[in-house]
């Protein structure tokens, strides 16, 4: 394994070598591991955990991080090839992935979808010019289609609080928000669960289900596993959940039509996970990839009670994120 963009391009095998990393580096932090090694963090969005944890995890293991903020500490990035750069675009990936893979040992990438044109999108465009480009490792800290780095860390929480995933009932939950989001995060939770052999119940209203691509793939992982799969269009598939996982995603029907979704989406507020959802559960942990919109997605007495493991999930991003790195830089020696 080269490169991180997806954890269903890893074996079960690979996963479970990070994790077994990355549960080792949370007991004994610190490893000198990328010593005289150094990580380029491209931004092209904002971060609060993923630029903490990794630039804290990559000083923990000895190495140096440079974070690049595109448009800011960097230039603004053209991604399509054969591109007139005649407008805001100074500088081309290809030229950038050449020039960054001459001075560092990975490259770490963070951008989300363009939210326009969903066939663009799925290309995940991004991630792939500077895949196709460098010359040295790259790690997906989010791209338009999936946030491999929080499924790691995702699935790390999980086994910690449920000890063995298999056969617990992962349900992800469609919530609330004012905003069109993104579906990278529902897509790689979904998958990861899947990938452990969790039976995977989505809940979501009619209207806003993740891609065929995606479904696919959980499918075919649950099947594989001798796990269940199904989608639900109620509150009903939160029954006797091991696991809640909330997150709001944008409808792939209305794509790039905003004002259209928000129509839709009005009638949509009762879509919070609240304790009255939650009491329908196995005595569910309840999870969310942060930040969250208090009371709007989550009530706070969901978000703050005992079964809450959000920030345990936050923690575990450091960690997860070390093991990759640690498994990544063994594979390249």
């Amino acid at each position: 394994m080269k490169n991180f963009i997806s954890t269903h391009n890893c074996t079960f095998e690979e996963l479970e070598k990070i994790l077994k990393l990355a549960t080792q580096l949370k007991s004994k932090p610190i490893d000198n591991c990328l010593k005289n090694k150094s990580v380029a963090l491209v931004f092209f969005n904002s971060s609060l955990r993923t630029r903490t944890s990794f630039e804290v995890g990559i000083n923990q293991l000895g190495g140096h991080s440079s974070t690049l903020d595109v448009g800011g500490q960097i230039w603004n990035l053209e991604y399509k090839d054969g591109a007139v750069m005649d407008g805001q675009n100074v500088e081309h990936i290809k030229d950038a992935s050449k020039v960054l893979s001459k001075y560092f040992d990975f490259v770490c990438v963070r951008s989300f979808p363009q939210m326009e044109d969903w066939n663009e999108d799925k290309k995940d465009p991004i991630i792939n010019s500077f895949k196709k480009y460098l010359d040295i490792p790259l790690i997906s800290m989010e791209s338009a289609l999936y946030h491999p780095c929080q499924a790691l860390a995702d699935i790390m929480t999980i086994k910690e609080k449920l000890n063995k995933p298999e056969k617990k009932k992962f349900v992800l939950s469609w919530s609330y928000h004012p905003k069109s989001l993104p579906t990278a995060v529902p897509n790689s939770a979904s998958i990861i669960a899947s990938q452990f052999g969790m039976d995977v119940t989505i809940v979501n209203p009619k209207g806003f289900e993740l891609s065929k691509e995606t479904m696919n793939i959980v499918e075919k992982n649950c099947k594989d596993k001798g796990s269940n799969f199904e989608v639900v269009n109620s509150h009903e598939g939160f029954e006797n959940a091991d696991i809640i996982y909330a997150k709001s995603w944008g409808s792939l029907k209305y794509y790039g039509q905003p004002e259209i979704e928000g129509s839709i989406k009005k009638d949509l507020k009762g879509w919070i996970v609240d304790k009255e959802k939650m009491d329908l559960t196995k005595n569910a942990k309840f999870m969310h990839c942060l930040p969250v919109r208090r009371n709007v997605e989550v009530a706070d007495e969901v978000l703050d009670s005992k079964n809450s493991i959000v920030y345990d999930q936050a923690e575990n991003r450091l960690h997860a994120q070390k093991g990759l790195l640690k498994y990544l830089i063994g594979d390249k020696k």
